[in-house]
């Protein structure tokens, strides 16, 4: 981390919220679902894949986590008549883990249900090291019970990680993983460093992942780490139909069209909320280096969906 680095997340809480509003228009499609159904029918009808993302983490109470079931359930009846995918992301936070794995469960189980029944899918993402271990128990229960519905999310920058892929791909067939290299400042003895360890325990993890019989959501907007994976794919063609592209929004916009032109599929995560600012000031506090980023990204717009 450098000092430029500290410097520009140590100024976040000084920003204007305006100027932060204008940050987070790069990265979030809006505050309200409508503005995220529109942007999802633009990137549909240039064959993206697409996942909704209704922003909000860290809850500490029941009635903030009923809120958020409420509107997933109401984005889901949009997208079904919508005729857009159904593909839901959530945290395990703002689902109640931090209020009980029993409770974090039986939240996220009520819209994997939904889901299943219309053959739709939903994320169940990895949150910071101290909430692995939980995240990972509520995650096998979920795919017990509801199967390849449910897919979970592992970060190559932990040490932990080959040894938990090898565990669920033994305990869950056909598993739907999606790997990214975590963006939580984590301690030595917990995460690699450097982002050479990084990208090659994150190809690591792609090939372990496909030579397992999982799918991979494979999450980067690295080109040296799409290059690695595009080797892999023409090593062993036979895993293409188990791979996918998965980039932010706003974000390598110039590399997903290059990946789809190429015949790779390219899913598109698509936030949006209420909860932007939380959203945006955490994970600057969380990740210092973003920070910089995202105060480079202000000069920038979002381009054009094709």
């Amino acid at each position: 981390m450098t000092i430029l680095d500290r410097a520009f997340a140590l100024g976040i809480p000084l920003v204007p919220r305006p100027i932060l509003r204008r940050l987070s228009q790069r990265y979030v499609a809006g505050e309200h679902r409508d503005a995220a159904l529109a942007l999802g029918h633009q990137l549909s009808s240039a064959n993206y894949c697409l996942t909704f993302d209704v922003l909000g983490e860290a809850v500490s109470n029941q009635e903030d986590v009923t809120g958020a079931l409420q509107e997933y359930r109401a984005l889901f009846d949009d997208l079904r008549t919508q005729d857009l995918e159904l593909n839901l992301s959530l945290k395990p936070t703002q689902m109640g883990l931090l209020l009980g794995e029993s409770f974090c469960t039986d939240s996220v189980s009520t819209l994997v249900s939904l889901a299943a029944a219309e053959g739709g899918f939903v994320r169940y993402e990895m949150e910071d090291s101290p909430t692995t271990d939980a995240t990972l128990r509520v995650f096998l229960q979920l795919h017990k019970e509801h199967g390849n519905h449910v897919g979970c999310v592992l970060q190559s920058m932990l040490h932990r990680s080959r040894k938990d892929l090898e565990s669920l791909l033994s305990d869950c067939p056909g598993l739907n993983v999606r790997l990214v290299k975590g963006i939580y400042v984590e301690p030595a003895d917990v995460a690699f460093q450097t982002m050479g360890e990084i990208n090659e325990s994150f190809l690591g993890l792609a090939r372990q992942t496909l030579q397992g019989g999982g799918f991979l959501g494979a999450a980067t907007h690295d080109p040296v780490l799409v290059k690695g994976l595009r080797e892999l794919l023409e090593e062993n063609p036979e895993w293409k139909n188990r791979f996918e592209l998965q980039v932010l929004l706003g974000v390598g916009e110039e590399l997903r069209r290059e990946c789809l032109d190429a015949g790779l599929p390219v899913r598109v995560y698509i936030p949006y909320g209420a909860k932007w600012l939380p959203y945006v000031q955490r994970r600057l506090r969380k990740n210092p280096k973003l920070a910089r980023y995202a105060f480079f990204g202000l000069f920038k717009k979002r381009d054009s969906i094709a």
